[in-house]
């Protein structure tokens, strides 16, 4: 898949503007906060339906406007689609080939990315939280139905919650219904940890070597750690876990009013030669763990679609010495379109930027060779 074009209306300090992109590199060259990343984000936006910055959507509208609009046309091998976001003060609306869709769900995973942040040293730093989110955002992509079953199952999480809360409160609240809560969770909860051990088996088949062709060190892997003590997928086992651990713990929950156990408290812990990459590994160490990983994501994209997501790469050579930079540049392969911000040429590969469609953002303006129309902003 390729990017072809994208078109921006009030989104962040944009108010109109339209970019056609190289179907490989494109370089986007400016000082900080010339507006570079906020290319990017939109490209996310327009991929995932929500930013990969803190903040709600709200944020993205710029200021003293009411609403904000993301359009994009994307190539695939035969066809090409046209997808669009639409944000105002209360809503998001998303549409493909200007078909208007009642669930995200059915909306991501037909445009895909992968970006490569500042602040991606956070899934190794970060809370557990974090690289759930990842995780999601990632088996998500790959396999619709896996949104629709996470939706499913915090919709149920919120369900028991509440109820846990009103029994502890209520002795007339009948405990009978919490049993079909719990029921209704197994099901869900097998379908979803079976994407997750899937997943993070596929990761473990190749990251190791990406990591040494990279980092020239050895024993990168990644454990899947779930608060269910299990190391492979057994669905039956998973049931009866999950059910033992909801009976045993039931005045606890009751107090807390929460649910305790369950893949909503999963983690995933990244270990060079057993040891946990977040405690022993220095962080250029991690910063290589991290764009490992991300290149096993891009990999394992491929193998299982048949071709890869748009690439997001922001200012993330800068922090990497020329030798490294140099391995990693070796993935981006002809097959990949690249999306690249900078704030200096000279920390992208010569040959990269020869082959390069370049963007300059300067003082309100966008300029390349070809491909831009209506490029003025009026802030920085």
């Amino acid at each position: 898949m390729r990017l072809k074009k994208i078109k921006l209306l009030n989104f962040r300090n944009y108010d109109d503007i339209e970019l056609e992109f190289s179907p490989n590199i494109n370089i986007m060259i400016g000082e900080n906060g010339a507006g570079k990343t906020n290319i990017l984000e939109a490209i996310y936006v327009l991929s995932l339906t929500k930013s990969n910055r803190y903040g709600t959507d709200f944020d993205l509208i710029k200021s003293e406007k009411t609403n904000a609009k993301i359009e994009g046309e994307v190539l695939y091998d035969d066809y090409s689609k046209w997808y669009q976001i639409d944000i105002d003060k209360s809503s998001k609306k998303v549409y493909i080939n200007k078909a208007p869709l009642k669930k995200i769900s059915e909306y991501i995973g037909s445009f895909c990315v992968t970006a490569f942040l500042p602040n991606d040293i956070e899934i190794i730093k970060g809370a557990p939280s974090i690289r759930r989110n990842i995780l999601n955002i990632q088996i998500g992509q790959l396999y619709n139905n896996y949104l629709k079953y996470m939706n499913e199952y915090n919709s149920l999480l919120k369900m028991r919650n509440e109820y846990l809360k009103r029994l502890n409160i209520s002795a007339l609240s009948d405990i009978k219904y919490l049993d079909i809560l719990n029921l209704k969770m197994q099901e869900i909860s097998v379908k979803i940890y079976y994407f997750r051990f899937f997943y993070v088996s596929e990761v473990n088949k190749i990251i190791s070597g990406i990591f040494k062709k990279i980092s020239g060190l050895d024993g990168l892997c990644l454990e899947y750690v779930n608060n269910l003590g299990i190391d492979t997928y057994d669905e039956e086992k998973i049931k009866n876990i999950l059910n033992t651990k909801w009976h045993d713990n039931l005045n606890k929950e009751l107090m807390q009013g929460m649910t305790l156990f369950g893949l909503h408290r999963d983690d995933l812990i990244f270990k060079i030669n057993g040891l946990d990459a977040k405690i022993y590994a220095s962080q250029g160490q991690q910063r290589l763990v991290v764009i490992a990983y991300k290149i096993a994501e891009l990999l394992i994209f491929q193998k299982i679609k048949g071709e890869y997501p748009v690439l997001l790469l922001d200012d993330v050579f800068s922090e990497i010495d020329i030798k490294k930079r140099n391995k990693i540049i070796k993935y981006l392969n002809k097959d990949l379109q690249v999306i690249i911000t900078t704030t200096d040429l000279a920390e992208i590969d010569k040959e990269l930027v020869e082959n390069a469609r370049v963007f300059n953002i300067k003082k309100g303006v966008i300029k390349n060779k070809g491909g831009v129309r209506n490029g003025r902003r009026k802030s920085a």
